[in-house]
């Protein structure tokens, strides 16, 4: 299998083919330590909540250019994905760490797919998630050029380093009516992987609490999923935040507020 490197996200975003549908997926890897009962403005400045924090902006960057996975039609979904990618790769508060492509071949198997995936990634959970993506039928018989596109966001035990990773898999899925099936082809895997930057989402907690909300990581996972037939004391919170914000310059600003609109 070829691996392509890219050095630009929406240069690998062109290389996606285009759909004529979605499905949308989502999960969470690690420990979630958002605290339920944290503030608004707390879910931002604590970086302890910045992974209900990453799963806010994703979600409002999605409801920005009407990309709504658990309530629309595959069909939609494909007409505002591209729009959806370019928005959180835009995202200030967000820096691509990696951004890759991979060619799969595929021999028809939900079972080699799965496996194909695991061992190019060695990832087992974005793998299986991928795998139960697919859909077991459609009546549209038109729909053929698919898209798997699943939101993955991860926080390690013990770290307070927060990761969002977008990965589509571009696919051709068949239906006489009955049975979805998955002929032999070369489909194509992409990922791209943001990192929270700290500082950004410190510096900008009362403007992200006041403008994008609040989602917990779990109404996160509701949200993106297409459907199927830690705490510190508020004055050490406050003195971390003061530090950072003294980083943030003028066009940090202009470019927060330009995404925000």
């Amino acid at each position: 299998m070829l691996l392509i490197k890219t050095v630009a996200l929406l240069c690998s975003a062109t290389a996606v083919m285009a759909a004529n549908a979605v499905v949308s997926g989502a999960i969470f890897v690690g420990k979630d330590t958002s605290d339920p009962s944290a503030s608004p403005v707390d879910v931002y400045w604590d970086p302890s909540n910045h992974a209900a924090a990453a799963a806010s902006v994703v979600v409002f960057a999605a409801n920005s250019v009407d990309f709504h996975p658990s309530s629309q039609e595959p069909k939609a979904l494909g007409q505002n994905l591209d729009g959806f990618t370019r928005k959180v790769a835009t995202f200030p508060g967000f820096s691509l760490t990696n951004n890759q492509q991979y060619s799969l071949q595929l021999d028809g198997s939900l079972t080699q797919f799965e496996k194909t995936i695991d061992e190019q990634l060695d990832d087992p959970n974005t793998a299986r998630a991928l795998r139960d993506l697919i859909p077991e039928n459609f009546e549209d018989q038109s729909l053929t050029d698919w898209v798997l596109s699943l939101i993955v966001v991860t926080k390690p035990d013990g770290s307070d380093t927060v990761t969002i990773q977008s990965v589509q898999v571009s696919l051709i899925i068949l239906s006489d009516g009955n049975t979805a099936t998955i002929p032999r082809q070369s489909a194509r895997l992409s990922i791209s992987n943001f990192q929270v930057i700290t500082s950004v989402f410190v510096s900008n907690a009362d403007r992200f609490a006041d403008r994008v909300g609040v989602t917990t990581v779990s109404d996160f996972i509701k949200f993106f999923t297409s459907p199927k037939d830690f705490l510190r004391s508020d004055q050490a919170q406050r003195g971390f935040t003061s530090c950072l914000r003294s980083r943030m310059t003028f066009k940090d600003r202009q470019a927060i507020l330009s995404w925000l609109h």
